[in-house]
């Protein structure tokens, strides 16, 4: 039997096992938990509206009906782990030996013990090591949330850590969290199939149920056009691109002048598998260099001259390579790099940067705080450096990989001092794309774009829940920018209409329940 119980009057939500007075209650947040109780699902919400929520709820239900088995919730990165931590101790009237974060960096007799908790937040990574240890009763589950559920496809360890779950307990119950999902109905059926979710709750701010609850966003898109300089050395990176793929044409190998990294990319996979084609060094070695060139010419375009000239900085420290060392004597690739230096030396960069400065003096004042996102770590130091120097409080928020990367410590210690006030602004990667609970801000600029409909929605997610907010996009005319975000729009527009059409007609995978559990 599956009830859910709130209270009607008050403005909190009042449920077993959840605090007092703690929970704004949000009538699409109770609509998707009802909907949701009893059937496995993908719950797709944007960025900022509380899907952490939704997930409290449906634990919460589930110890009301199971009160002696555990619950979980997965997340891709010990962070987001770590938040759903902090998020569920103070939302839930239990006590911290009964709730528990598990990661690799607890033994192993801790860990078993620790599985056993009535709720239990975890990488899939730590799950699946101790599922093939045999050290965790899989059948003491009762429900397992799958935090970015969109992850869950291929060899992600969210695909093997759902069947074998469900291969010995198809009584639990698994639900998916995700802003988007792809626009391909393939890859959602793929990715629905994976968790045995039969049903797809879909909200976006338009929803009748979500308007009330969120604030006009306006998205400004902003073009810039390259200067005389920049597009000098794009010109020459073309002509050293066109230069290889003549190379390799000449040795059979069919490439367009002006190939995409693609089709680079789908060549050397076809060649690496072929016993003759992969001992020709030559041949991969040019397609390798076209892949670094097709890199570079993006940098360029998009970031900059800094973060063109450090990339170039790390190509050197390759040149062992014979394949690097050609490229990097290439005649127009080593005036490309002769023209960067002297446009570094001179202290002219991406006319973005310009943009970006009066970007913010134009939109933030006294406590209003912002995020940009830029896709390179040279990119984000550069704009830190600018901003940093123009008086701004500015951190950075990037992932841990690398020597200059940050540990989960410095990553939540960036978001607390945004949340404070210490800082102003944010300049974040990928990493403050994907769940971090980033705090509310009233501008978010796209200081690139990228094609992922997903991406864009959890950058877009980052202002307009309280106050209305400003999203501002660079477009770098004629570039990669350009085509990354009408391409993301495509996509947005296709997963939406794809989810809604597919919700209508999926027919959800074959299950074990039935006349199986009486035998």
């Amino acid at each position: 039997m599956y009830y859910i119980i709130y209270s009607v009057s008050s403005q909190f939500i009042e449920k077993q096992y959840v605090k007092s007075n703690t929970i704004d209650k949000r009538e699409y947040q109770v609509n998707i938990a009802d909907s949701i109780k009893s059937q496995n699902s993908i719950v797709v919400l944007p960025t900022g509206l509380g899907k952490t929520v939704i997930a409290l709820l449906s634990m919460a239900e589930s110890m009301i009906n199971n009160p002696t088995k555990t619950c979980m919730i997965l997340a891709p990165t010990r962070v987001l782990v770590h938040q759903h931590y902090e998020f569920l101790l103070n939302s839930l009237n239990l006590s911290e030996t009964e709730i528990s974060v598990i990661t690799g960096e607890d033994t192993l007799k801790k860990r078993q013990t620790k599985w056993q908790n009535q709720i239990v937040c975890a990488t899939p990574q730590i799950l699946q090591l101790d599922i093939n240890r045999g050290i965790i009763d899989l059948e003491q589950f009762s429900i397992v949330i799958f935090d970015e559920v969109h992850r869950a496809v291929g060899e992600y360890a969210y695909v093997p850590v759902a069947q074998s779950l469900y291969s010995k307990n198809n009584e639990i119950i698994m639900h998916g969290m995700t802003a988007s999902l792809p626009s391909e109905s393939s890859k959602i059926e793929e990715i629905m199939n994976n968790i045995h979710a039969a049903h797809i709750e879909f909200r976006d701010r338009e929803s009748e149920d979500v308007k009330p609850y969120v604030h006009d966003t306006k998205v400004e898109k902003i073009e810039i056009e390259l200067t005389d300089d920049i597009k000098t050395i794009s010109n020459l990176i073309k002509k050293t691109i066109s230069s290889y793929s003549l190379k390799l044409r000449n040795n059979g190998q069919l490439l367009p002048r002006d190939p995409s990294l693609k089709a680079v990319l789908a060549k050397i996979h076809h060649i690496e598998k072929d016993p003759y084609l992969s001992k020709r060094w030559d041949i991969r070695n040019n397609l390798y260099s076209l892949v670094r060139l097709l890199h570079g010419i993006n940098i360029i375009e998009t970031q900059g001259v800094d973060s063109f000239s450090k990339y170039v900085s790390r190509l050197k420290s390759k040149q062992k390579s014979s394949g690097v060392k050609k490229l990097l004597e290439h005649p127009d690739f080593s005036q490309a790099i002769i023209l960067t230096d002297r446009l570094q030396s001179l202290g002219e960069d991406h006319p973005k940067l310009a943009k970006l400065e009066s970007i913010m003096e134009a939109n933030l004042r006294g406590t209003d705080k912002a995020i940009i996102f830029a896709s390179y770590r040279d990119t984000v130091d550069k704009i830190f450096e600018v901003l940093h120097g123009k008086g701004y409080h500015i951190g950075i928020l990037i992932g841990k990989s690398g020597q200059t990367g940050q540990s989960q410590k410095q990553q939540l210690e960036s978001l607390e001092k945004l949340k404070s006030g210490e800082f102003d602004i944010i300049v974040a990667t990928q990493v403050g794309e994907e769940g971090l609970d980033v705090s509310e801000c009233k501008l978010v600029v796209f200081y690139d774009n990228v094609s992922s409909a997903i991406r864009f929605t959890q950058r877009l997610g980052r202002t307009g829940r309280r106050s209305p907010g400003k999203v501002v996009s660079f477009i770098t005319k004629g570039t990669r920018d350009e085509t990354n975000y009408y391409i993301s729009q495509q996509r947005l527009s296709k997963s939406q209409r794809t989810i809604k059409r597919m919700n209508k007609n999926y027919k959800k995978p074959a299950e074990k329940k039935g006349l199986d559990k009486f035998l």
